[in-house]
């Protein structure tokens, strides 16, 4: 198998439907979180459902990593067309940027919604009353609640761009330094030479293992970055494989080979995750934490070589809901979750039916980011804070300009 040429051409579809539909599922996640008993959010519902749990763990496993994995793909496809100078200038302007503002603004309502949910403050303290204080870093209101150091700003469900944005330059810098992908480099000679199963299939799995043995009890999940380390030894794993995959296109062809295999494979691994959630075990003794480790890797990452193994089968073409919703989905991203939150506290105090009151939320949340976006992108001020960027003709490029910055956010 050939794993080159060098440079990505052609249009990657696929790509695109993934994006969307990994965005689309994040904001249906999210909904779930206020739901699922058991699990804690900034908000949750007195209509609480343990049979929840069961659907959401199956994404849980490998939704935020195919979307770092879709980024690191969209900066294999950045890299080349710009300047170290214009790289690092793009990743500011369309990572930090609509961070900065998200944090300042857009994440405020979360915050003061679960101020209210935690008896931080009473609703009659009012919100720009409560927006002050946030903004204020010396506010004794925040005392008890500091996020880094003497700060007590938060970035919620925007974690994700700081994360891109970090492991994008480092890529970057390791590309530009070692010339890593290049067909005639050592690195590049002893991959062709190393099985396609062995680098999609076996070592991704082994790594996600060595991963979680090392780092998964001494560093739980926290979203905070700076002491974040189990998420980042597989988030940025998978990123480098969206990279890599790009580069050398072959081990993408390979996945769509293996596609019925990794799904009946995710199949069974699933079952067996489930059979472990719910109080199964393999035994005691090192032999049983190994396999355990094994299936809970092994579960995340099949899902993601299924999903895009038959991506590529059914997903291979482009058409205009597609190519509006990728023009849409960083916004939608930025928005969801303050709508969610927003949603869910003003009808509690309406005793809705449990299923009512969700359809309400999961139309609000869409209408809303709907009209949102619709209305942020006829204002070119306020486009680049909810990342809505103008679009480029340009032929040949797997990816529109905005495409790639929603992709590597």
């Amino acid at each position: 198998m050939s794993y080159y040429p060098n440079s990505p051409t052609g249009r990657r579809h696929e790509l695109d439907w993934l994006r969307v539909l990994a965005f689309g599922l994040l904001i249906f996640y999210h909904i779930g979180m206020y739901y699922v008993a058991d699990w804690g959010w900034h908000l949750k519902s007195d209509h609480q459902s343990e049979n929840l749990q069961w659907l959401m763990l199956w994404c849980n496993q490998w939704r935020m990593s195919l979307l770092f994995l879709i980024s690191g793909s969209a900066v294999a496809f950045m890299v080349p067309k710009m300047s170290a100078l214009q790289f690092i200038l793009n990743r500011h302007s369309r990572l930090l940027l609509p961070l900065a503002f998200g944090m300042a603004v857009v994440v405020v309502p979360q915050v003061y919604v679960e101020a209210i949910g935690i008896g931080l403050i009473d609703p009659s303290f009012g919100f720009f009353r409560f927006w002050s204080h946030y903004l204020n870093q010396d506010s004794t209101l925040f005392t008890d609640h500091k996020t880094i150091g003497s700060l007590h700003l938060t970035w919620n469900h925007l974690w994700y761009l700081i994360y891109v944005f970090a492991y994008s330059l480092i890529v970057h810098a390791l590309y530009l330094l070692s010339g890593l992908f290049g067909s005639r480099t050592p690195i590049s000679r002893a991959v062709s030479r190393v099985p396609a199963s062995v680098f999609v299939v076996i070592l991704p799995i082994a790594i996600l293992m060595l991963n979680g043995a090392l780092l998964y009890r001494r560093f739980p999940q926290t979203h905070a970055f700076v002491d974040d380390f189990f998420n980042h030894g597989r988030y940025f794993l998978v990123f480098c494989l969206g990279f890599l995959w790009v580069k050398l296109p072959g081990f993408w062809e390979y996945i769509k080979t293996i596609r019925h295999f990794t799904l009946i494979a995710a199949i069974i691994s699933y079952a067996t995750v489930l059979y472990l959630f719910s109080g199964g075990s393999f035994g005691s003794g090192p032999v049983s934490g190994i396999a355990t480790n094994f299936v809970w890797s092994a579960n995340s990452w099949l899902w993601i070589l299924t999903i895009c193994g038959w991506a590529q089968v059914h997903f291979n073409r482009s058409n205009n809901a597609i190519n509006y919703l990728n023009g849409g989905v960083f916004c939608f991203y930025i928005l969801h979750q303050t709508i969610i939150l927003i949603l869910a506290y003003l009808l509690r105090d309406y005793q809705l039916a449990p299923g009512i009151e969700a359809l309400c939320i999961i139309a609000g949340t869409l209408l809303g980011c709907w009209l949102g976006y619709e209305a942020l992108r006829r204002v070119p001020l306020l486009r680049p804070l909810f990342g809505i960027f103008k679009k480029s003709n340009r032929q040949g490029h797997p990816f529109s300009e905005t495409a790639v910055a929603t992709s590597a956010n």
